[in-house]
């Protein structure tokens, strides 16, 4: 899926030379960025939720800078009332902010036309969903367990999945190469409110030193969508697959009722058939893995 010769010169975007400067710092040793947005606030602050979502996009800096070129021109189209200066789910959908004068017609058009673009370019599709009661219902005992092993809460589980994957692609991708090279990876997220922020920097210092390949994470920052194409894909993923999510299972919760090209429908089903759902099953198989290694670790003492 990624190309074979993959250097970092040469980025024509501004935009995405300047999101792997935060990501990777000043010397970019590394070639890869995962860009990550999530959608728990209706499953994070409300008592009753159901689940949460994180969902993202893998990829190396000129098929970043390919997509962000193709998103900027849906932007400019001058079939809109207005240029958005950023493209936010949440209110396209409900036509508020800055979709507020536009048609319904006009809102699906530019849903389907950057859906397009996710869908045609070569960047990889990552996301995680936790189903929060699999959490709340479990024993003290099981969550003493869970906890051990860094899970706290249900975002710990969303959190934890999604950057196992992005490490195991970032892996994936360099075995493509001849040789093989070991590559680094930067994580970007969306803005987050401070205690959210300081969690997901908690979690990815667990996974830097916890996980076996955990030398592989090259950074961790935070970016406004506003001036990051990649954090608006990534934020049209997680409310969609969220959605999509919540409508298979609470169908009376969801409201979300755009048409989705086929092959950006791929990508959101792709969650679930990656392995990328925790719910009572996921947990079941995780504490017997947990268990398994304690076992494993008193045996060998």
């Amino acid at each position: 899926m990624f190309p074979e010769q993959l250097p970092c010169e040469g980025i024509k975007s501004e935009a995405i030379e300047h999101m792997f400067r935060l990501g990777h710092g000043s010397q970019r040793n590394g070639r890869l960025c995962a860009v990550i947005y999530g959608y728990f606030d209706d499953s994070n602050t409300h008592d009753g939720s159901k689940l949460i979502c994180v969902c993202g996009f893998l990829g190396d800096p000129r098929i970043w800078d390919d997509l962000d070129k193709e998103w900027q021109k849906v932007l400019d189209k001058s079939d809109w009332p207005q240029r958005p200066s950023e493209f936010h789910m949440v209110d396209c959908v409900h036509g508020v902010e800055e979709f507020q004068d536009w048609t319904l017609a006009q809102r699906l058009a530019i849903f389907g036309d950057l859906a397009n673009v996710i869908a045609a370019s070569n960047i990889m599709a990552l996301g995680s969903i936790f189903m929060v009661d699999a959490f709340h219902k479990r024993s003290d005992a099981d969550k003493a367990v869970l906890a051990k092993g860094g899970l706290l809460g249900p975002m710990d589980f969303a959190f934890q999945l999604l950057v196992q994957m992005a490490i195991t692609r970032t892996r994936n991708y360099g075995r493509m190469h001849r040789p093989p090279v070991s590559d680094k990876l930067a994580l970007v997220f969306d803005e987050e409110p401070p205690a959210t922020a300081e969690r997901f920097h908690y979690l990815y210092n667990h996974h830097r030193l916890k996980h076996p390949h955990g030398e592989m994470l090259a950074g961790i920052t935070f970016a406004s969508s506003k001036s990051l194409s990649p954090l608006q894909a990534a934020d049209m993923l997680a409310y969609t697959t969220y959605h999509w999510e919540l409508r298979k299972r609470f169908p009376n919760l969801s409201d979300f009722n755009f048409p989705i090209i086929p092959g950006f429908l791929r990508l959101i089903e792709n969650v679930a058939a990656d392995g990328g759902i925790y719910d009572d099953d996921g947990i079941d198989r995780l504490l017997l893995t947990l268990q398994i290694n304690k076992a494993n670790q008193a045996f060998q003492l």
